[in-house]
Formats: C-alpha cells, structure tokens, sequence
C-alpha cells in the first residue's frame, strides 16, 4: 500500500480522468462496427469490454447467448494494449497466465495478455484503460470492473453491506449449489474497495488538475463544507455584516460538543443508586 500511494496513485487517477473522455478514440471520424459503416462513433456500450466507440446503428444485440461456463475456457484471450479486435504480435501472458474478473453479476476466470510493443504502457495502466481495476500493482493476478466498484459503495451508502457479504453474494451468482466454487478473492476485493475510495475522493475534489501532484492536498482539502454554516460570497447576503443587532444571530456560527451522554446517565444511576442505600 505504501508503494502505491507514493509511486501509482497519482497515475491511477489519471487514468481514471483519461476515461471519462473519449480516449484513444477522439479523433475516429467513422465507426468501425461494420467494414462499410461511416457514421460518426459517438456511442459506447458501458457492459460491454474495452472502450471502443460505435454508431448508434451498431449497437444492437445479436441473437447469441453465453452458456453458464468460464471465458476462459471458451477460448476467449483479452488483449490489453490494443483496440478491440487487434491482436498484439508481442504479447506476455498475465502471471501463471491466470486472471480472475470481478463484475457486478459473477467473477470470471479469463485469459488476459498484456501488450509488450515499445510504446506499450506498464501493466497496471493497461487494466486502468480497459476500466478495470488491478488488486495489485505488482504482477496483478485479478482485477475488478469499476462497475462493481461503483456498485458495491452505493449499496454500502444505503444498505450497510459488509464486503464480505457481498463477496458471498458474487460468489453465489458464480455458483449456488457449492459444486464449482470460484477462487477466493475477498482478500482482493476489500484491498480494491479501499483504494477506489480515495481515489474517487480525490478526483472529486479535482486533485488530479493540481500541478503539484496529490501529495500538494493539504488537510482538509477533501472535506465537505456544511452547508447549514454561514459561508461569506455563498450563503449569505453581501450586506450581512450590516444586520442590525436582532437580526446578527441569523449570521452567527455555533459551536457545540455533544456530551457523552452514557457516562452522564451512568452518573445519575449512581446517585440514585446511592441515596437509596445510604441510611
């Protein structure tokens, strides 16, 4: 973790920015869908792998289905590095050349190759720019889509599900009946979980602009500001400081420490408790 919040960090949220735009394929004038379409690519299909772009008349289901097996072993290779539908002639494997996927609806065993060409970016950047994100920086061995991530820390917000809990819950979308259980990786998701959330709260507060780099975030930089406390050119009026003396109170900021009110009731019980017993 150290490693990466000195040396990845600050590159893991520019990938991240990179994505919200178009990419590598901001100057595409015409969709490759099909050989002879030449309509403009606006349109990207967020389920579906990679970031590539398609007309509006591409973007249709085709009739096929999965059957309830692994990618992998359908024959399925993913190519990072590249655009959809390219081969890499330089290829690695992914270590041990086994690659585990968390998605919102099941963890999928995949074959993953890495581009090696000269101008190839490191690993890591690779799973970043195909919206995924790596459990580790070192030789990563599985990954989640940030679908899942997105997902599981809104379900959070609202339901108070523990990461545990809702590894059991992909693990069983997986597999119910405990006959082929997916490979463990709880472990890898809370390291995940954790990172995606400062990430995520530092690119909302747009430290990734900063040209001093995150490590330039002073404390407090990625709080909150109430919204209830008088703030001067947002809330208030520009002749506050001008209010007459009954109506001062309106502008004013209150502070308050709330007591503890357990070792306050405990106190009291002992009173009672003492008045009662002494003679």
């Amino acid at each position: 973790m150290a490693h990466w919040v000195k040396e990845e960090r600050e590159k893991y949220l520019m990938e991240l920015i990179r994505l919200e735009g178009r990419g590598d394929y901001a100057t595409r004038e015409a969709c490759r869908g099909d050989r002879e379409c030449t309509f403009k690519p606006e349109y990207r299909c967020k389920d579906c792998f990679g970031t590539e772009l398609y007309c509006k008349d591409c973007m249709h289901w085709n009739g096929y289905y999965f059957e309830d097996t692994t990618l992998k072993y359908l024959g399925l290779r993913i190519q990072l590095g590249h655009p959809v539908g390219e081969r890499c002639f330089n290829q690695s494997k992914a270590f041990d050349d086994d690659f585990v996927i968390l998605d919102i609806n099941h963890v999928h065993e995949v074959a993953l190759d890495f581009c090696e060409c000269s101008c190839a970016q490191s690993h890591t950047t690779q799973i970043l720019r195909a919206r995924l994100y790596p459990a580790t920086s070192s030789d990563p061995k599985s990954a989640a889509t940030f679908q899942v991530l997105q997902h599981f820390q809104m379900l959070t917000f609202e339901s108070k599900a523990s990461t545990f809990e809702y590894w059991q819950t992909l693990a069983r979308l997986t597999d119910n009946t405990g006959i082929k259980p997916c490979k463990d990786r709880y472990e890898s998701l809370l390291h995940m979980i954790k990172q995606w959330r400062n990430i995520t709260l530092l690119k909302r507060f747009g430290r990734g602009h900063d040209p001093a780099g995150i490590d330039a975030t002073e404390p407090g930089g990625c709080a909150v500001l109430c919204h209830a406390c008088p703030h001067p050119r947002k809330n208030l009026p520009d002749d506050w400081r001008m209010a007459p003396p009954d109506k001062q109170w309106l502008y004013a900021q209150y502070f308050a420490i709330d007591a503890n009110f357990w070792i306050l009731e405990r106190s009291h019980k002992r009173k009672a408790l003492a008045s009662i017993t002494t003679p």
